[in-house]
């Protein structure tokens, strides 16, 4: 087969790619995450460990399920107790803004801060 050929079979038998998730539906699934997670809501120095492996394997493991295949996934989760003293989080990030998408979910109570943010990068 010469390579002509091989491309159009190759073209031929490509598989259809899967939409883009929206925004909103990782927002969606970055909140529950975090809804399922939270509990008591009470911040617990001990647990914190716990409570961000849970939110982001949650939130993970659902935009895995739906996501397209050329999309990779990274997740990250941040914990601040609640104690009237300010935090900062700055990402830089260098992509393509047409097919590559983060999204940003905060939780705040009285007890305390959280940041979960997911970046969707095509590959």
């Amino acid at each position: 087969m010469d390579p002509q050929q091989q491309q159009q079979q190759t073209t031929a038998t490509a598989t259809p790619s899967q939409k883009q998730l929206s925004k909103d539906e990782v927002h969606k699934f970055l909140k529950s995450a975090v809804d399922l997670a939270i509990g008591s809501g009470e911040y617990h120095h001990r647990a914190v460990s716990e409570l961000q492996n849970n939110i982001t394997q949650y939130a993970i493991k659902k935009l895995g399920a739906v996501k397209p295949a050329s999309t990779k996934c990274v997740v990250t989760c941040t914990v601040v107790q609640n104690t009237d003293a300010g935090f900062h989080i700055t990402n830089a990030l260098h992509w393509d803004d047409s097919c590559d998408t983060v999204v940003t979910y905060n939780f705040q109570n009285k007890a305390m801060n959280i940041v979960l943010t997911a970046y969707l990068i095509t590959t």
